[in-house]
């Protein structure tokens, strides 16, 4: 008779002691080893373990035994805290079956081999999806600030911990039942479940949420705004409700997967369900830092700056990568990496790069006419304002008492920033908005000499 497995007994490292051991290793091996990576061989030499020992550590997969951790901590001078590793509710053979048969669908994800800094974000979301278990994520943030490529930067780094991951995007507004269609024919596949979809929507959500509560899936849905509608924010397009009652569903309904998201705006089903201790969650994304931001363009090539010049510049662009890239390509192509005469450009409130202006104006065809009038006076104004200086300033009358529910609409787009109880617009959106204001006030003037003539 076939005796019952044992659980082998140990541990696996929690992120928080995975970060730990990893940041030491990096820093060790930028003081002793030329910031190259040490091999596998000279790991095991360094903390007397075997080489399937150190693999096994170093996947965070794999149950091991807590005095090899000490061991491997140790070798690289650090302590073993409990805050460091965890004993973990899958059973072993779960961990095996799920490192053994991973079925992985990234379509036609961005390349993310060139990556920058978002450390501190892609250790709060893995915090929140591997340990707290979120079961819906959203990022959300400005056009080019980096949604798509973090989503795909965590999606591959935690995708071993999920039996199925699946991407998909939304760019082209696919029919929502068209899209939990592909979705479950993925998942059943993946999962090696012979099940026949449904013909009703409501009945394709209750076999995707079946999915989600038996198995452990990873799904990524990319640029869920272009499903929302424009003139009133987080609100499906007609047609699209469905993608609504999708959300609501995965935010609400227990299981044990994830769908992850990005949007430049907050789709308004998750609002009343997300909260710190809620299972809902969403991170405002926002630029990267000044060293980041650099390494980013010397990508591109050889540039030059006064450490005052790269700051004005990131500064001006908010840390937007894809506005980065294009101001690196531009400067390289007109300027000869040179900063210095951006510069003066930006000084003068001169768009020179027309790409970004292209970016931005996505998002403004979404405003309504509210919208618009706050934006136009928060660029009119130039310093952050408060609420009751907005209200003032608005010159239609029908407009002010519509002013509160203008700026949480515009902060939800990502199109505003806020500081205290003061709001501002970034410079590069400033910039843009200055220059939609003045193109208006023109064509007003020409619309009335029309008129008069």
């Amino acid at each position: 008779m076939k005796q019952p497995s044992k659980r082998r007994r140990g541990v696996i490292l929690t992120l928080k002691g995975w970060d730990k051991f990893r940041d030491a290793k990096t820093q060790v091996e930028f003081d002793e080893n030329g910031g190259d990576s040490f091999s596998l061989e000279e790991l095991s030499d360094r903390t007397r373990l075997a080489l399937h020992t150190i693999s096994r550590i170093l996947a965070r997969l794999e149950l091991i035994d807590r005095s090899s951790l000490q061991a491997a901590f140790a070798a690289f001078n650090l302590e073993l805290f409990k805050s460091d590793y965890t004993r973990p509710t899958s059973t072993l053979e779960e961990l095996e079956t799920r490192q053994a048969n991973p079925q992985y669908d990234w379509g036609k994800a961005p390349d993310v081999s060139v990556f920058f800094g978002r450390s501190e974000e892609l250790l709060q979301l893995r915090h929140w999806i591997l340990e707290e278990r979120c079961r819906l994520v959203g990022l959300l943030g400005i056009g080019g600030i980096g949604k798509s490529t973090l989503a795909v930067k965590l999606g591959l780094q935690i995708q071993s911990e999920f039996e199925v991951v699946v991407w998909r995007s939304l760019l082209n507004a696919p029919p929502v039942e068209e899209q939990i269609t592909n979705l479950l024919q993925f998942l059943l596949w993946g999962l090696r479940k012979e099940m026949a979809i449904p013909e009703s929507f409501d009945g394709k959500l209750s076999k995707l949420m079946e999915c989600l509560q038996s198995n452990r899936c990873l799904l990524i849905l990319d640029n869920v705004e272009t499903i929302l509608s424009g003139g009133q924010a987080a609100q499906c397009r007609p047609g699209y409700e469905g993608y609504g009652q999708l959300l609501k569903c995965i935010g609400e309904v227990p299981h044990i997967s994830c769908v992850l998201f990005t949007s430049r705006e907050k789709p308004r089903e998750i609002v009343p369900l997300e909260g710190e201790r809620a299972e809902v969650r969403s991170l405002p994304l926002k630029g990267l830092n000044p060293t980041e931001a650099q390494q980013l363009f010397h990508q591109k090539g050889q540039f030059t700056g006064t450490e005052r010049e790269w700051k004005l510049l990131i500064e001006h662009y908010g840390g937007n990568p894809l506005a980065l890239k294009m101001v690196a390509a531009g400067t390289q192509e007109l300027f000869n990496g040179r900063i210095a005469p951006v510069l003066e450009y930006v000084e003068q409130g001169i768009l020179i790069f027309e790409d970004i202006g292209d970016l931005l104006e996505r998002q403004f065809q979404h405003l309504s006419a509210v919208e618009e009038e706050v934006m136009y006076w928060l660029a009119i104004n130039r310093e952050p304002v408060s609420l009751t200086q907005l209200a003032a300033d608005i010159v239609t009358y029908s407009f002010k008492r519509l002013v509160p529910s203008a700026i949480k609409s515009l902060l939800q787009r990502s199109l505003i920033e806020k500081i205290g109880e003061h709001f501002f617009l970034l410079p590069v959106v400033m910039e843009y908005t200055r220059q939609q204001w003045f193109e208006q006030v023109c064509q007003k003037i020409n619309d009335t000499r029309i008129e008069n003539i």
